[in-house]
């Protein structure tokens, strides 16, 4: 299954984190901000379009796993799942009120979903 990375951050940035952590194999397309031009970053949905079109996919077919209200705003302005990662405990009730589809608090739970998945939604941007 094609993961891609959409991020506020560089993509430079992004690419080099994952190079570190021997992971650029398994990650393609990395969307990072638009340079000078911050009115495109999320909750603008067009970096999530972006990578939607480089994995080759529809919207609806698509995850995004996100840890701020910027992504679960920009997923549900692109037409796309999300689940929203609370990295704090504080952060599960306000993802839950801006419409993710669901919130975990442990990668293991994304993790194990993307090892078992099959069919359906079943690309992450």
């Amino acid at each position: 299954m094609p993961v891609a990375v959409v991020s506020n951050n560089s993509a430079g940035a992004v690419s080099t984190y994952l190079a570190a952590h021997r992971l650029t194999a398994y990650v393609k397309p990395v969307v990072g901000r638009a340079y000078a031009d911050p009115g495109r970053m999320k909750p603008n949905p067009e970096p999530i379009l972006q990578a939607v079109r480089a994995l080759g996919q529809l919207p609806a077919r698509c995850v995004l796993v996100g840890d701020s209200l910027s992504d679960i705003e920009g997923a549900r302005a692109a037409g796309v799942a999300v689940i929203g990662y609370a990295n704090r405990p504080a952060k599960v009730g306000a993802f839950r009120e801006a419409g993710a589809d669901v919130v975990v608090t442990s990668m293991g739970t994304i993790a194990g979903t993307l090892i078992n998945s099959a069919g359906g939604r079943d690309q992450l941007a």
